[in-house]
């Protein structure tokens, strides 16, 4: 049993994160429903950028976890280096990352677009979106960096509320660019585009202002990390980066084999997708607040105790995501309805929306265990699980059932959840192995 006093402890950091990650999601949801709005063309396009985008900010949203550890860790050792070394290090290398990037996927997103999508009808939509979205990479790493060290530090509802913020905004811009009110242009899917950029860099500028009226004196923007200990940061981030890119590139091939089997699947694919996003919120929530208080308990130097702290939070992503999961078991027409109206791709997205409620206990533990994992110095193993399951398992499998044999969307799907299955118990494994608890950082 968990005793209440640590379950309040673990929701202490969780709820606030949970909150910021759920109105991220509910805000690309609602995106997601004001460009339905437009077209089966449109929500395609839309899937296909969006894994596209999560693959490049793959690069620089390794330094949340990074920056994470890194400050819980120096808290529990009660070291007096300056807490904002870290974050410090995280934006700047978000900077000399994001930059050039930034200008590279500009100038190839149009030809790279079109070898993605077979359809020109998706291009034309797609295309222009993407390459918007593209230009908020350096702020997505700098609001990693910020969000990182607001949860080391055990402030989580400073990033909540400037995450709402951001939310609300891009929600109100999407209002106003994607449909031209307020006599604004009509933009459709750029438009949306437009407002996740400007609501990116709105939320640099409040983590700045806040975080430089707090902690000035220690160190923030006035002290650079050593050499040392800027490549501790790379070291923690770089498994978190080559995972993230691996998987969405992964996804994106998926994506482009789903639209080798049809647009209803494409579609069906990218709305299955988004709502296992929202069922594994409590998970990347907790995964948070394990990481905040596994690496803080080792820096205290009591490993056993920060085992503890893992397995309790897995407890209760396990139970949570189930309890969770069963409106998706019982009511799956219901939820389909509010983003898809095609009769057919409904029904043939029914069963694997079932298949994602039930199954959602299990898998939380594998984004618990594996951000936790990173922030401690042992994501190397993680991205080796994720990159032998996605590439050497999931893809040709996929491949087999779908563009191959034609068989449909169910077998696709059942080809995801066992992968999502093997790579749970690999993930589970190494965290009840014990041996990150060695790693220094």
């Amino acid at each position: 049993m968990i005793s209440r006093e640590r379950i309040k402890t673990i929701f202490k950091l969780a709820f606030p994160m949970g909150i910021a990650l759920g109105s991220n999601v509910v805000m690309s949801l609602i995106n997601l429903a004001m460009i339905g709005t437009l077209g089966t063309y449109a929500i395609a396009a839309v899937g296909l950028s969006s894994f596209s985008y999560t693959l490049i900010v793959a690069a620089v949203v390794g330094f949340a976890p990074a920056v994470q550890g890194l400050v819980a860790r120096r808290r529990g050792e009660g070291s007096t280096e300056l807490k904002c070394l870290p974050l410090n290090g995280g934006l700047l290398a978000a900077l000399i990352i994001g930059t050039p990037l930034i200008i590279i996927c500009y100038l190839l997103t149009p030809s790279f677009f079109s070898m993605i999508s077979s359809d020109p009808a998706v291009t034309r939509v797609g295309a222009p979106y993407l390459r918007t979205l593209y230009m908020a990479i350096v702020a997505v790493g700098m609001n990693c960096a910020f969000e990182g060290f607001w949860t080391g530090m055990e402030k989580p509802k400073i990033y909540m509320v400037i995450a709402l913020f951001m939310d609300c905004m891009n929600i109100f811009l999407n209002y106003i660019l994607i449909f031209g009110h307020f006599g604004a242009p009509a933009l459709g899917a750029k438009g949306a585009a437009i407002s996740t950029v400007l609501s990116l860099y709105t939320g640099v500028a409040i983590n700045f202002v806040m975080t430089s009226s707090r902690f000035r004196k220690e160190g923030f923007l006035n002290a650079l990390p050593n050499r040392s200990q800027l490549a501790t940061i790379f070291k923690l981030a770089l498994p978190a980066t080559f995972q993230g890119f691996f998987l969405d590139a992964g996804y994106l091939v998926f994506f482009w084999m789903l639209g080798r089997v049809g647009t209803a699947e494409l579609a069906a694919g990218n709305i299955l997708t988004r709502v296992m996003l929202i069922m594994l919120l409590l998970a990347m929530a907790l995964g948070n607040a394990s990481a905040t208080l596994v690496s803080r308990t080792l820096g205290e130097g009591d490993p056993a105790g920060a085992a503890r702290w893992g397995w309790d939070t897995g407890k209760l992503g396990f139970i949570g995501l189930t309890l969770l999961g069963l409106p998706l078991l019982l009511f799956p027409k219901l939820v389909l309805s509010v983003f898809l109206s095609d009769p057919h791709t409904i029904a043939i997205t029914v069963i694997p929306l079932q298949m994602v409620g039930a199954t959602a206990g299990i898998f939380s533990l594998l984004h618990i265990f594996a951000y936790t994992l990173f922030s401690v110095g042992d994501g190397a193993r993680v991205m080796m699980v994720s990159f032998g399951t996605t590439w050497l398992l999931f893809l040709p499998a996929v491949w087999y059932v779908g563009p191959h044999s034609h068989h449909g969307l169910f077998p696709i799907v059942l080809v995801q959840g066992t992968y999502s299955l093997i790579a749970t118990a690999l993930i589970t494994s190494f965290w009840a192995g014990g041996k990150w608890k060695k790693i220094r950082i």
